[in-house]
């Protein structure tokens, strides 16, 4: 598996997968509050993977979008989508690209407050994928909690200072604002 397919397939955990067969359109679409992580690392990896340029456009929400109309594309993202566990079977570069993706798209770094815990989480509602996501993570080497639920998303905690630094030197972050949040946990 190509690293940057790798980026994108595990950023997909928070992107619609959507076939429309009226219209015979094949789409992925990328939604986030911040323009700057759609625009340096989805797009620049839609063209270098599928050879499509996209442009990320600000939608009525305030969300930005980035949409990516490709049936090869589709194809290639829904055959994960129905079995996640194959992503294990990639190579190790591949294997931390899809988790940062995923943490990118799905992650978060809370501020600490003295005297507590050092923990970063990772959220998704397909406990399959978590759980996928869970094992890349202890194969890095880097210890997981336990999968817990809250109000029916499921979240993956990483605890520890160790932890979470081994996670920032081995994964890292490409997010603007979660790789803010997630080095300023590590300082």
């Amino acid at each position: 598996m190509d690293k940057d397919f790798a980026y994108l397939l595990g950023a997909a955990g928070d992107a619609a997968i959507t076939h429309r067969k009226k219209k015979g359109e094949y789409c992925i679409e990328y939604e986030q509050k911040n323009r700057h992580w759609l625009q340096d690392s989805i797009v620049p990896r839609i063209l270098r993977t599928f050879g499509k340029s996209i442009t990320v456009k600000k939608r009525k929400s305030g969300l930005f979008r980035a949409r990516l109309y490709s049936k090869i594309a589709f194809e290639q993202f829904h055959r994960y989508k129905k079995n996640p566990s194959l992503v294990l079977g990639a190579g190790g570069m591949a294997k931390v690209c899809f988790v940062r993706g995923f943490f990118d798209a799905e992650g978060s770094a809370p501020k600490r407050k003295d005297g507590t815990q050092y923990r970063i989480q990772i959220y998704q509602k397909d406990r399959r994928v978590l759980r996928i996501v869970s094992k890349l993570i202890n194969i890095l080497g880097i210890r997981t909690g336990k999968i817990t639920n809250s109000y029916n998303v499921g979240q993956l905690p990483i605890r520890t200072q160790e932890n979470v630094r081994k996670f920032s030197r081995i994964i890292g972050c490409e997010h603007p604002g979660k790789s803010k949040a997630l080095e300023k946990l590590c300082s």
